[in-house]
């Protein structure tokens, strides 16, 4: 069936046009994913990219902020991020991309764990805006990721400026979604350009070179936090988060562990639950078999970090340094868990892996 000809016979000749082709385009597009989707309707494709750009782009207009190779602020508010429930990481240094208003934040934990806002510069992100799905959609990924790696000026072309930070993207919960796509970088403007519009890149994030250069003694590669969101909003320095409840069920789950009590233990998982490779009847089975010789174990979490998943509801991003030791086995490295508030008011482990 030839979907383009489809189109053109049934798009509807009103005002509402781009809207209503675009939620047709995106309707059919559902059924193929990624590069398949350009390989076998280029035509298509390339229509449903067209909208979202234009689509983007016109909800931006009003915006006249560019990104500059001078155009950086200073800033003193302080506070806690809304979503930041908790941050025991060594590095006091977080990086918040505010991509509705074009802003990249570089924030910093003062010793009674407010935050200060050391500096804010614009941004260029992708030309179809963000909330990445699939590759090539020419959108920045909303999300929570970390620094992986550092390129320097001789190992890029110009168009990266004098360096780039590779993220971590597609992450665990990307991964989950079934997201696609890859290279989603922190880098520095072309050289030869001094400022670019908000919406310009193909997906990364794009700040000028000489702050670039300026950020690279606030990062740690491997360890930085580089959270991607909408907006970025305050609470008072002691105001608790919406999700300041899961810190206890933490608690509880690590109790739970560390006392070998299986029920209640393997009750702090949800029902869809993965690690990547069983679900939650092959985990139960799993834990069950290995935990039943066990004896004395001994869990320490250390460098905790807590943050309620952008763009999600009632999804909330642990990480921390996990120590465990038991009478047959010890372990040492980071662990990731996601959870889920279900109805019932509850947090519930979606998955669990580490990293």
């Amino acid at each position: 069936m030839h979907l383009h000809r489809q189109w053109l016979n049934t798009a509807p000749k009103t005002d509402r046009k781009q809207k209503v082709c675009k939620l047709f385009l995106k309707k059919q597009l559902s059924l193929i994913t990624g590069t398949q989707c350009w390989l076998r309707y280029p035509v298509l494709a390339a229509l449903f990219l067209f909208l979202q750009v234009s689509e983007a782009q016109a909800q931006s207009a009003g915006s006249t902020q560019l990104l500059s190779g001078v155009s950086t602020t200073l800033s003193t508010n302080r506070g806690i991020p809304v979503g930041l429930i908790l941050d025991k990481q060594d590095s006091p240094y977080l990086f918040w991309a505010e991509l509705g208003g074009g802003k990249l934040h570089l924030l910093e934990r003062t010793e009674t764990g407010s935050y200060l806002t050391l500096t804010t510069t614009p941004i260029s992100i992708g030309k179809a805006g963000f909330g990445k799905e699939i590759e090539g959609d020419l959108k920045t990924p909303v999300g929570i990721y970390k620094i992986i790696s550092f390129l320097n000026d001789d190992q890029l072309t110009d168009k990266y400026g004098t360096g780039a930070y590779p993220l971590n993207y597609p992450n665990k919960w990307d991964q989950i979604m079934k997201r696609t796509g890859h290279g989603i970088w922190l880098h520095g403007l072309p050289k030869g350009v001094t400022e670019r519009p908000l919406l310009d890149s193909d997906g990364c994030v794009v700040i000028s070179n000489n702050i670039l250069d300026e950020l690279n003694k606030y990062i740690n590669i491997g360890e930085s936090t580089f959270v991607l969101s909408e907006k970025l909003e305050w609470l008072p320095p002691e105001a608790p988060q919406p999700e300041h409840d899961l810190i206890g069920t933490l608690n509880a789950w690590k109790k739970d562990w560390s006392a070998n009590d299986n029920d209640a233990y393997l009750n702090h998982y949800h029902p869809d639950f993965t690690d990547s490779r069983r679900n939650l009847t092959q985990w139960k089975t799993y834990k069950k078999r290995i935990n039943k010789a066990k004896q004395n174990i001994r869990i320490k979490l250390s460098q905790l970090s807590i943050i309620a998943y952008p763009g999600e509801e009632n999804l909330v991003s642990s990480r921390f340094y996990q120590d465990y030791q038991s009478s047959d086995f010890s372990w040492r490295g980071w662990k990731q868990l996601l959870w889920r508030r279900i109805d019932n008011g509850e947090w519930k482990i979606l998955y669990e892996g580490n990293g």
